[in-house]
C-alpha cells in the first residue's frame, strides 16, 4: 500500500507560488495564514504566529502516518521560513514546535487517528502556553524597574512594552528615554504608547545615543532572537545602545521570551541568516539611505555587552540562556 508524501521544498509543481506546502496531501497556504494571525492582533508575536500556523497546517492536512505528519511539519516550517525576508524570529517558534511534536511522536502509535489527535491537541496547548510567556515576563520585570530609574529605550519590543506597562500599573516610578528608531520611527510608536499610559518619555534623535545614555539608570531593549552564543538580534542600531551602554557601565537588559531562543550561531554582523541592503554604493536615483522593504533593518549583538536576560524563567545570564539552548537541542 502506497501512502502519500510531502514534496521537497525545492521540488514543487511548476507554477507553485511561495509560501504555499504542496503534498500529495493537499495544499495549504501557510504564508497567508502567518501573515493574516499577525494582521488580526498586532501583540501576537512572529514565533507564536508560526506555532499557531504549524498547528493549522496539522489540522488542514490529512496525514495517515507518523512519518507524513512529521515530514509536513517540517515541510511547513521550511516553507514557511523560505517565504519571509526576516525568518530569525519565527525560525525559533517553528524549530521548537517541531522539537516539541517530534518528542511526543515516540509515544504509542496503536491507534494513530487517536494519536494524532493527541499530538495536535498537545500542538496547541504548547502554543497557548508560549502566549503566557510574555505576562510572566512582564511580572519578573519588576525586577529590574527599581529605585525610581530612567530606562533608555530602543525600538518597539512587545515584552519591553509589557514591563513598563506592568510597572506603571504596580505603581512603580520611572522615566523612559526613547530613540526615535529611524527609518521605521519603531520608538515612536513606544513613546505614543508609553505617554498614553501616563509614563514620563523623552524623545531623542537616534544620533545621541551616547550624549542621552549617561542620564540613563540602564537600557532595556528587546529582541528578534537570542542565538546560542547569547547574543541577540534585534532592530538596526540596537548594538549602539550597547556600546554606549557599556562604555560608561550602565546596565544593558534584553527582555525575551524562551520561545525567541534560536539554536544557531553567527560569528558577527555579516553572518545574520537575514537579506538586507544596509551598504549599498552608488544606487540608482537615490541620494540618501537604501530604503528598508517590509521588514526593518537588524543588529547583531555580542552577548559580552548583556548584562541580564528578563524571561518567563526569569533573569538569567548569557552564559545561562547559551545552556539553555544547548540543552534544548540534546533534548530534541
Amino acid at each position: 500500500m502506497s501512502h502519500p508524501t510531502t514534496l521537497n521544498p525545492n521540488d514543487k509543481p511548476s507554477g507553485s507560488k511561495p509560501g504555499i506546502v504542496y503534498s500529495e496531501m493537499g495544499e495549504f497556504d501557510i504564508l497567508s495564514h502567518y501573515s493574516r494571525l499577525l494582521g488580526e492582533d498586532p501583540s501576537k508575536s512572529m514565533p507564536i504566529a508560526a506555532i499557531e500556523s504549524l498547528c493549522a497546517l496539522c489540522d488542514g492536512i490529512e496525514a495517515n502516518t507518523i512519518h507524513e505528519l512529521l515530514s509536513t511539519i517540517q515541510l511547513g516550517s521550511d516553507t514557511l521560513k523560505e517565504a519571509v525576508p526576516n525568518a530569525i524570529s519565527l525560525t525559533a517558534g517553528c524549530d521548537l514546535f517541531t522539537k516539541f511534536i517530534t518528542r511526543h511522536s515516540h509515544d504509542d502509535p496503536r491507534d494513530f487517528d487517536t494519536f494524532k489527535k493527541k499530538l495536535q491537541s498537545n500542538g496547541h496547548l504548547f502554543a497557548q502556553r508560549a502566549r503566557k510567556a510574555r505576562s510572566i515576563v512582564a511580572e519578573n520585570g519588576l525586577k529590574v524597574v527599581t529605585n525610581n530609574p530612567v530606562i533608555f529605550v530602543h525600538g518597539y519590543s512587545r515584552c519591553v512594552m509589557a514591563i513598563l506597562l506592568n510597572a506603571r500599573e504596580k505603581g512603580r516610578k520611572f522615566k523612559v528615554i526613547c530613540t526615535e528608531t529611524r527609518p521605521s520611527c519603531q520608538g515612536l510608536r513606544t513613546a505614543k504608547e508609553l505617554r498614553a499610559a501616563g509614563i514620563s518619555v523623552a524623545v531623542i534623535d537616534d544620533n545621541a545615543v551616547t550624549y542621552a545614555m549617561n542620564k540613563a539608570t540602564f537600557a532595556l531593549v528587546g529582541a528578534e532572537g537570542t542565538l546560542t552564543d547569547a547574543s541577540i538580534i534585534n532592530v538596526m542600531g540596537t548594538q549602539n545602545v550597547a556600546l554606549a551602554a557599556r562604555n560608561i557601565d550602565r546596565p544593558f537588559y534584553v527582555a525575551t521570551e524562551t520561545h525567541k531562543f534560536v539554536d544557531m550561531f553567527p560569528v558577527d554582523q555579516y553572518m545574520i541568516p537575514v537579506k538586507q541592503n544596509v551598504i549599498v554604493f552608488d544606487p540608482e536615483g537615490v541620494e540618501g539611505a537604501m530604503s528598508q522593504e517590509e521588514l526593518t533593518f537588524v543588529d547583531y549583538v555580542d552577548p559580552k555587552y548583556i548584562t541580564s536576560f528578563v524571561t518567563e524563567m526569569g533573569l538569567m545570564s548569557p552564559t545561562m540562556v547559551g545552556d539553555k539552548i544547548i540543552t534544548t537541542r540534546l533534548e530534541g
